[in-house]
């Protein structure tokens, strides 16, 4: 049971992993490009089309596969500390999602903007903040695959 396990954590973190480091030197260099209006349309948009049903799969064996692995006992010594940090990396990367940039994602969609201004206000109260707390996550998920596999290795 313990190998399933295991491999199930990997692809999880390694996709999610996957998808915020390929976001943050890729879609976020993009959209800094662009002028506020189209920024905040198009982060509207990518709001809307990432929560699909694969990608929240991903994000709860994020959160819960890694602390099935260090529960079942996969690990031992040194093992053990890995896979108890990749846990907790998994857990503050799932957290600073849930807990920073799904909120901000959810005030950029309800902004109204009429003027030009306006555009410009919004993207600028969230553009900064959402891009540290990505950074953050990144790292953390990044750290968190890398933990479980060093954790998994013989």
């Amino acid at each position: 049971m313990a190998r399933p396990v295991m491999l199930l954590a990997l692809v999880c973190t390694g996709l999610f992993a996957g998808f915020c480091f390929c976001y943050a030197f890729a879609v976020v260099r993009a959209l800094a490009r662009l002028d506020d209006r189209a920024y905040v349309v198009a982060m509207r948009h990518l709001n809307e089309a990432v929560p699909s049903p694969p990608f929240l799969v991903v994000l709860a064996g994020t959160a819960l596969l890694p602390w099935a692995v260090l529960a079942g006992g996969f690990g031992g010594g040194r093992r053990t500390w890995l896979l108890g940090a990749a846990a907790l990396c998994a857990a503050g990367a799932i957290a600073v999602t849930l807990l920073g940039n799904v909120p901000l994602n959810a005030r950029l969609a309800a902004g109204s903007p009429v003027a030009e201004a306006d555009w410009h206000a919004l993207r600028q109260g969230f553009e900064a903040r959402w891009n540290a707390l990505h950074a953050a996550r990144t790292a953390l998920a990044v750290a968190a695959f890398g933990l479980l596999a060093a954790g998994g290795l013989k």
